[in-house]
């Protein structure tokens, strides 16, 4: 077949350029078949940045996560401290005191926690349990409980029934670790000269050194 040089010319200017404005359009019409053909097989996830950066949808910003004020921090963590300790029943508390080598002497022989002559351990707080594991830890000293949740020891809030405190039999070694560690505080009421900080305050009684931990 023979082209008709007419329709030649007619597509090609005299010049031997191609027209600009054809070529424009095309240029348009194929873009915006990709776009179509993109939006069809991608899913309408602004976060891809795929969207963005075909011009199909504005640039979403990345949301930005309201900062934590220290007034907040300062109350989870105070209420945090307030929520109630876990207790433990004797067998359990004196399990988790042995298996760490602590030992646990009474002078009647005896764990009941009604009576004063035995050494219980009945409803002792588990912070209470892990900070005395904590000291003979840190101190590497031995450690033995004389005194733990029974009757006969002062009444009160941090006291020894309600779990916070516990008589251990004084050495050489803890009472050395407890004096260099710990600021000496006072002299309490009984003559007992305290050491400690705000969370743990050790009073050193005439036969053993009687614990606080707050």
């Amino acid at each position: 077949m023979i082209a008709d040089s007419s329709d030649a010319s007619a597509r090609v200017p005299s010049t031997g350029r191609y027209d600009i404005n054809a070529l424009e359009a095309a240029r348009r019409y194929t873009r915006d078949l990709y776009l179509k053909a993109v939006a069809l097989r991608e899913p309408a996830d602004l976060g891809t940045g795929l969207w963005e950066r075909e011009g199909l949808s504005e640039a979403r910003q990345p949301e930005a996560k309201a900062p934590v004020r220290k007034s907040q921090a300062r109350t989870s963590a105070q209420t945090a401290h307030r929520l109630p300790s876990v207790r433990l029943a004797h067998t359990q508390a004196a399990q988790l005191l042995k298996r760490a080598g602590l030992g646990r002497k009474s002078s009647g022989r005896c764990a009941s926690r009604d009576n004063g002559r035995c050494t219980s351990l009945e409803a002792v707080r588990t912070d209470t349990v892990n900070r005395v594991i904590g000291l003979k830890r840190e101190s590497g000293c031995p450690i033995v409980i004389t005194g733990g949740t029974e009757v006969g020891h002062a009444p009160g809030l941090y006291s020894h029934y309600e779990g916070y405190k516990l008589d251990i039999k004084p050495n050489r070694c803890v009472s050395r670790y407890i004096k260099s560690k710990y600021p000496y505080q006072r002299v309490r009421g009984d003559g007992a000269p305290l050491y400690g900080d705000s969370q743990t305050v050790y009073a050193r009684e005439s036969d053993h050194w009687d614990i606080l931990f707050r």
